[in-house]
């Protein structure tokens, strides 16, 4: 069993909803209510009752993620979790310098094999909106805001247009092994005022990895 102090992570409590700072290199849902190494797990061995999750982020992504103690929360938010009211914005450090200040990347999303997804013709529609925050010698900080939420949306895209994220290893050749995991942070989550939660935003601080990543490539931290 892998020890995870759970509690550090929990950013807030709006019953029924918990807000956590997900850490990576930890899933989070596991294969079953007993698997011990995703964050759900831990969870529910924190409150002492069940816990659901209200969305996925990769096992190497940190960042905002919600749960619920209540079911039917889940059910409500998860049917406005892709509408345009909702707002989803990530943190991204890169390979290379975007020519670019602003882009919506728009290619759709697909298996290309059995085992693989990336950029396809007759993939599901995917939208990302990317902004340069910094750039240096090389590397870049970028914003990502999700209008769709497709599998690996954020690195697939990227790398599509090739700036793959530090770290990257399935959607970058050769593999980008400059960080020990994927530069990816989920910073923010708004949902709209019809949300049936008091508060409707909620941020995470960036990782203390990323900060390191940031101070060393002397790119700026996020606000």
């Amino acid at each position: 069993m892998r020890s995870l102090d759970i509690a550090s992570h929990i950013l807030a409590q709006h019953h029924p909803l918990v807000v956590l700072n997900k850490p990576y290199d930890w899933p989070t849902t596991g294969r079953s209510l007993d698997d011990d190494d995703c964050v759900q797990y831990h969870l529910i061995q924190h409150f002492g009752q069940m816990v659901w999750a209200v969305h996925q982020l990769d096992a190497d992504t940190s960042g905002v993620c919600l749960f619920s103690l209540d079911k039917q929360l889940v059910t409500d938010l998860q049917a406005i979790w892709n509408t345009p009211g909702m707002s989803k914005q990530y943190c991204c450090i890169v390979k290379g310098e975007p020519n670019w200040e602003r882009i919506d990347e728009t290619s759709p999303i697909g298996k290309v094999d059995e085992r693989s997804l990336g950029v396809t013709p007759d993939g599901k529609s995917a939208h990302t909106r990317f902004q340069v925050l910094d750039r240096n010698n090389g590397y870049a900080l970028l914003q990502a805001k999700l209008f769709t939420g497709r599998t690996h949306q954020i690195r697939i895209h990227l790398s599509h247009l090739g700036y793959p994220l530090l770290g990257e290893e399935w959607y970058s050749n050769p593999p980008c092994t400059l960080h020990p995991r994927q530069a990816l942070h989920a910073t923010r989550i708004q949902f709209p005022d019809t949300a049936p939660l008091e508060k409707k935003e909620f941020r995470a601080p960036i990782a203390q990895d990323l900060q390191n990543l940031l101070q060393r490539l002397k790119l700026a931290q996020p606000m």
